[in-house]
């Protein structure tokens, strides 16, 4: 199984050519190109890309799994072995995609909470008369 993207499908409406989604991106022309025309597999770099450059769509949205070209041999059929290795392969997978689908969207959670925070913060700091902490600190 490979990754397989939709992002050239969402890609019309949001960004004027590929040009404009690598820079938002963070990658390469020749990399979007690349991978448009299946000349290139995906890797970690153009997932967070995707996700950046389309922050609205679900990770299940923009990418999906494949099955790879088919590989002709010589046999009449294939062992079980075989198709069993193939199916655990599949499902493993599978498997790593949706725990890396959640540890994106636990790190987007994260962020936004800093994010909160600082804000927080800044609203405190702008509402305080930083003088008269430091002399409260003093009597201490």
């Amino acid at each position: 199984m490979i990754i397989r993207t939709r992002i050239f499908e969402f890609c019309d409406g949001n960004y004027t050519n590929l040009s404009e989604l690598a820079q938002v991106m963070g990658i390469s022309v020749s990399q979007i190109y690349r991978v448009r025309e299946g000349k290139r597999s995906i890797n970690q770099k153009f997932i967070v890309g995707a996700i950046k450059a389309f922050p609205k769509h679900k990770f299940e949205d923009l990418f999906y799994l494949a099955p790879e070209s088919p590989i002709v041999t010589d046999y009449y059929r294939q062992d079980s072995i075989e198709e069993e290795a193939a199916k655990e392969k599949t499902e493993s997978t599978q498997q790593a995609l949706e725990h890396f689908a959640s540890a994106v969207d636990e790190y987007g959670q994260h962020i936004r909470s800093h994010t909160s925070a600082i804000a927080s913060l800044n609203i405190f700091l702008s509402t305080t008369d930083i003088c008269s902490i430091g002399q409260a600190g003093a009597k201490f």
